[in-house]
């Protein structure tokens, strides 16, 4: 039993995923499930991506290959509201870009950037299924089906330069409320989170232009097996829609409408410290869709 907690104090967490910065932190498996109050829990995460997107990867461009390593800190708290599971959490990216752009006068070879991106705020409020419980209550505790809310607001904090093309920041404030469901049976747990991305428009969009963006709904879905109380794996799924652009008023039709595969894979060393592995990869897209592939390493320590 000394293992039932720790394998779940990646709940009320919410990763991650796929390029960052403004909105599109994916889940992963297990995440949203329930936690002793008062936990502090610090992860340390290490992502390889390659895609068609700068860091926010709301915004696809042709013909575009960037490769990035993304390094993030974050930091989760668990507390009680209401007899009810509550937290928050801070996270901060820092990201190390190449891109190059065929045929594009504006990218014509390879290009870098380095530097901070934008700093996100999560708040969090289970709404049934996990109750405020402390270390002992938690141990003796059967998970059950649950429903979790959330809402995470991204602030133009990274950096941006409106002469590059290339930029860490978004310079944009986005929001994104967000509902976790889960259901365990047996050894399994089923797990969708419908979400909705709405994003401030940027007036400083390669130099002076306007940019805005229509809001971009999603649905993520986890499919996940436990092998013995400190190893499990799961089978990943996100589905989006929306998200289309308008550039100084103009339309710049790219509604996307894209499929991402994956798998994960999550581990306890010790009853504080663990960690996940995770691949996803964009196995369908329309044309102006994100094409995403990720690789994540976390580890994170709880106390």
């Amino acid at each position: 039993m000394r293992y039932k907690w720790q394998l779940n104090i990646k709940g009320i967490f919410l990763i991650f995923s796929i390029v960052l910065p403004c909105s599109s932190y994916a889940d992963n498996a297990r995440d949203w499930q329930n936690v002793p109050d008062d936990i502090n829990i610090l992860f340390g995460y290490y992502e390889n991506i390659n895609s068609n997107t700068s860091l926010d990867s709301s915004l696809p461009v042709d013909n575009a290959s960037v490769d990035a390593d993304l390094y993030i800190i974050r930091y989760a708290r668990s507390f009680d509201l209401g007899g009810h599971t509550a937290g928050i959490q801070l996270i901060q990216p820092v990201a190390y870009l190449r891109a190059s752009l065929d045929g594009s006068p504006v990218l014509d070879d390879t290009h870098t950037n380095q530097g901070m991106g934008d700093s996100q705020l999560a708040l969090i409020y289970n709404l049934f299924g996990a109750p405020a419980l402390n270390s002992q209550e938690f141990r003796l505790w059967t998970p059950e089906m649950f429903l979790t809310s959330a809402i995470w607001v991204t602030a133009p904090t990274g950096d941006y330069d409106k002469t590059k093309a290339l930029n860490i920041g978004g310079s944009r404030w986005v929001i994104k409320p967000e509902l976790a469901f889960g259901y365990p049976v047996g050894p399994f747990w089923v797990e969708v989170n419908p979400m909705v991305t709405f994003y401030q428009d940027n007036d400083d969009y390669l130099g002076s232009h306007h940019l805005a963006q229509r809001p971009l709904y999603a649905a993520e879905g986890h499919f996940s097996f436990t092998f013995n109380p400190a190893l499990w794996v799961s089978l990943d799924s996100t589905f989006s829609q929306g998200g289309e652009t308008r550039i100084d008023g103009s339309l710049q039709d790219n509604k996307q409408q894209n499929v991402v595969l994956g798998a994960s894979l999550g581990f306890m060393l010790t009853p504080q410290f663990g960690g996940a592995v995770a691949y996803t990869d964009t196995t369908h897209e329309e044309s102006g869709s994100p094409d995403i592939s990720t690789w994540m390493f976390r580890l994170q320590y709880a106390w």
